[in-house]
Parts: structure tokens; sequence; C-alpha cells
């Protein structure tokens, strides 16, 4: 297995000429652009006294200079933080005095909302977009005025791929510590080492057509640990040229990025991918005479030919395979691509704790509801008597797992068997060729749209302390995600609030929650209850009650 810094080193200076990463209609950078930008951060760095092992922090979209920034972390020997920008600013704060970063880089409309006096240990703020320094501690502004000067200086002789020499950590190293939670409680800051994210970008390279001086759209965040290594890492560690779209993946935004750079490898989440599937063949698809003929499919193979061309040309015409994770594929669209359209199409599982990977289908070997089958370099079982009929819990081993949580020994505690194994907390089998299955959850994790991770009792803290609610549970229907609430009665009762005041105030205590919480978590429906939710023996809502 390769050193990912070492196969970017390796990259950078045999691609030096070559585009690297461009915002989807901005800027190119070449690999030697890069280079130059990734110097004068390292030299700014060192020259602010930070050391190896140091944490940054990326709270911004994607974009060309977010993949700059994370390459420039890592292959300093520092630590790079991912945080969702769509964390609160409040949320954000935490996070970066949590992993003890000294350096953040957000989004100047973020910032504002921030305190920057709430993050000591911080040196520095940039914007992502512009590289605008913010706000500094120290001595911080004036060595990153002087930063061409530090980098002449370094470079008498001029700036060469012979000179690119990164530090090349190692393999049991910490190099990303990406967190997934922690609005309430304890922060889960995921901690990733080389030889983790080595293990996925070897894997991704092996399995998919990521080829040297191609072109690729990046779709998802990078601050998703799919997106960085699918979208981000594997693609610079190819040699490849980057565009990241930088805006919602809307379709018909997206069916021209994709004709523009009209990539091999297709990286997206089911909703997507759905969506777009929707917008470039719905009108066949849905018509009376579209749906019979998909009925019968077997006997109409040339109109299934035609809507694959179609849906095919919307993706640039020259797609090799498309790979979906992050959440379930609905049924009816595995259907009408795998059986129907006979797409190139293959599905994965994983979790930031694998970095991602744990399982990936291979293309012409998809079986339906599978995730695919358990990637090299990891080993998985299932917690039952009969792994390949009786559904149990998923455990995983090998060198994608996480080295830890972050400061957080008592969620390690949770997680990992005594022999070792990691606790997905998902259900599922295995079969005798080693494809997996999930058939649910055994956490009470719900899974956004967009494969964000949610965590409902986060939200109910924050729901619970609003007006007249006695207790509350989140369920999520389809994409949507419903407050179940059950009213505080002896309160409604002593102020003489009556059922209708009752559901319009509930209906602000709604609109009140959801400034408080990220956007991918946001509440859209609500439903009051007569009696409270039953209870285990210890107190807990009995959660797979309530749907």
């Amino acid at each position: 297995m390769k050193n990912f810094i070492s196969r970017f080193q390796e990259v950078v200076k045999t691609c030096w000429a070559a585009p690297a990463v461009s915002d989807y209609r901005g800027v190119t950078q070449t690999y030697a652009d890069m280079a130059h930008e990734i110097e004068k951060m390292h030299l700014v760095w060192r020259e602010a006294g930070l050391v190896k092992g140091d944490k940054i922090s990326l709270n911004a979209r994607s974009s060309a200079n977010w993949a700059v920034v994370f390459m420039a972390a890592t292959s300093g020997g520092y630590v790079a933080c991912q945080l969702f920008n769509g964390f609160t600013p409040v949320d954000t704060q935490k996070f970066v005095h949590h992993s003890d970063s000294k350096i953040l880089f957000t989004e100047k409309a973020l910032f504002e909302g921030m305190d920057f006096e709430t993050m000591p240990q911080v040196i520095a703020v940039f914007d992502m977009k512009s590289m605008e320094l913010l706000a500094s501690r120290g001595n911080f502004a004036g060595i990153y005025a002087r930063r061409e000067e530090l980098f002449a200086a370094a470079h008498p002789n001029g700036f060469t791929a012979d000179a690119v020499e990164y530090v090349l950590p190692e393999m049991d190293e910490l190099c990303c510590l990406n967190y997934t939670s922690g609005s309430t409680g304890n922060p889960k800051g995921v901690m990733l080492s080389v030889k983790s994210i080595s293990s996925n970008v070897e894997s991704l390279l092996f399995h998919c057509p990521y080829r040297r001086g191609e072109s690729f759209i990046s779709i998802l965040p990078f601050t998703h640990i799919f997106g960085l290594l699918a979208d981000m890492l594997s693609c610079v560690c190819a040699g490849m040229h980057l565009t990241v779209l930088g805006m919602p993946p809307a379709p018909s935004i997206l069916k021209d990025a994709m004709q523009l750079v009209r990539p091999r490898v297709v990286m997206m989440v089911p909703l997507v991918l759905s969506k777009l599937a929707e917008f470039a063949i719905g009108e066949f698809v849905n018509s009376k005479t579209g749906k019979a003929r998909l009925d019968d499919y077997k006997h109409n193979p040339e109109f299934c030919m035609a809507l694959r061309t179609i849906l095919l040309s919307y993706m640039g015409g020259n797609c090799e395979v498309i790979i979906t994770g992050g959440a379930a594929i609905p049924e009816y669209i595995e259907d009408l691509l795998i059986t129907k359209l006979q797409m190139p199409f293959v599905t994965g599982y994983g979790m930031t704790e694998c970095g991602p990977l744990i399982s990936l289908g291979h293309l012409g070997q998809y079986k339906l509801k599978s995730c695919g089958e358990i990637i090299e370099r990891m080993e998985a079982r299932i917690d039952s008597s009969d792994p390949h009929n009786m559904v149990g819990e998923v455990l995983v081993k090998g060198d994608n797992l996480l080295l830890g949580y972050y400061k957080n020994p008592e969620a390690e505690s949770e997680v990992f068997t005594k022999d070792g194994w990691f606790r997905t907390g998902d259900l599922g089998t295995i079969d005798g060729d080693g494809t997996l299955f999930l058939v649910g959850r055994c956490k009470s994790m719900l899974l956004s749209s967009n494969g964000q991770n949610v965590y409902p009792e986060e939200i109910e803290v924050k729901m619970n302390a609003l007006p007249y609610i006695a207790e509350s549970i989140v369920v999520q229907r389809g994409e949507k995600f419903v407050a179940l609430i059950v009213p505080n009665a002896e309160q409604l009762a002593s102020e003489g609030v009556n059922a209708e005041t009752c559901s319009i105030v509930m209906e602000k205590n709604i609109e009140a929650l959801n400034k408080l919480i990220p956007a991918y978590s946001q509440i859209s429906d609500f439903e009051l209850r007569d009696e409270p939710f039953a209870k285990t023996p210890k107190g807990s809502i009995k959660r797979y009650l309530y749907k």
C-alpha cells in the first residue's frame, strides 16, 4: 500500500504543467500552481510556529481552494479537520475549540456569526473563497503579509518540480479529523490515519477508471468523507483534472457541467441520481406508453437502450461507471437503472469511521439490494449465528478503521468489541461471495437524503427545551424528518391553552428549532400525540414503535 501523500507528491512532480483543480466555470490551477500555493502555506505556517501534528480546520463549501488547503495541511505533517459548512456558527466554534485547531479556513458569512474570542488557540482565520485573512493573533498577520518574501528567500533559484518534498508521516499517524456529530453532548471527532486514507485511495484507484490526465466533476461535499475520498483525494492522487461544481446539483446545472467535463467516473448520492434520471428520461418513463414498455422491458430492448443512451448523454456521454453511496438507493430507481436500462452502475457502503469504504460493487456483477462486496484490506462479519440468512449487526476491522474518537474514550469503548471489531450499528447479512446486504440500522442515527448523518437525540434535546413540550422524538419518513411531540398537558391546562393555540405554538416551536440546527437536519412537519411514548425499564423511548 502506498502512502497517499507520497502518491500525490509523485503526481505533482510528473504532472507539473497539467490542469489539477478548477472551480466550475472558474479559474484552473495546474499541479504547479497547487505546489506553489502549498509551499507558501507551509512556509507561513512554520514561520508562525506550527509544528507537526497541529490541527487546521476546513469549514467551507467545496472548492478548488478547499482541495489545495487540505493537501497543504496533510502534506505538511499537519492534521486536517473537516467541519461541515452546514453546522451552525456556534457548533463550529465548539468543534474548532475541541479539535485544538490553530488555523481555521471558513466562509466570511459563517465567520460573521462566530465569536473569535471563544477560540483562543486559533491564530488565524481565512475566507476559503478569497483566501483573505479575516482575523489573527500575535504576529501572524505580519508573517502572512511577507509570504512572497519567504517564498523567494526559500527558493532563490526558482521553485521547480524537483524542489517538491513533502512530509511523509508514518502509516499509523493521525492525518484527518472528521466531526460527524456533537451539537449536544461530547463531540465525536473521527480520527483517521494515513493508513486509512491511503488504503481507501488505493481501493478506489484499483476499482474505478481514474486515469491520469482525464477529467472529473465533483458533486459531493468534501466535508463528507465520501466526497473527500471519492471526489477529491483519489482524483489528485491519480493526476486527474478535478472540476468542483461548488453549487447545489440541480439537474439542469448538473447536465451542463457533466457535458462540459465529460467524466468517465460519476459519483453521486442516490437522491441526486434519482433527480437527474427524472430530468433526463422522466417524460418517457412516466408516460402511459413508456410505463407499459418498461413493464415488458424484455420485449422492448430498443426502447430501454434509447433511454440508456439519453441518460448517459446527460452525464457527458463518456461515463464508464456510476457509483452511489451515502444513502440507500430507492428500489424503483435500482430496478430501472440496473434491471431495465442496464446502466454501468455499482453501489457501495461505508462510514466516516472507515474513511469510508467497507464494501463496493463490481461492474457487471451487481446484485439487487446489495451494497457490493467487502473490499480489500477489510474484514466483515455478521453478529448472528447464521450470517448468510440471519440478520445481525455488521462488525468490521482492517486498514480502513479509525484510530478512535478525539478526546472521547467513552465513545470508543461503546463501538469496539473486546477483540477489536468495530460495531457499525447497521444490520445485515453477507452471502457466500462476500456481498453485503443491509436491512436497517440498530442505532437511532438517521441519514439525510444527501448522505449526512443525523442524530435525533441531539435535535430532541433542543426541541424539549421549547415551550409546552413534554417530550419528543424525531423520525424519518421518506426524505423528510418529522417531529412527534407530546405536549405538556399540565402546563397547557394551567395556562388555558386550547388545542388550536397549541398547534400554532408548536408551529412556532418548529420554526425556532430549525434556526438552531443545521439545514440538513431541518424538521419538515410535526405530529401531536396525546399519550406519553412507550419506554424501556431504563426510561428510554422505544423508538422502533414510532415511524
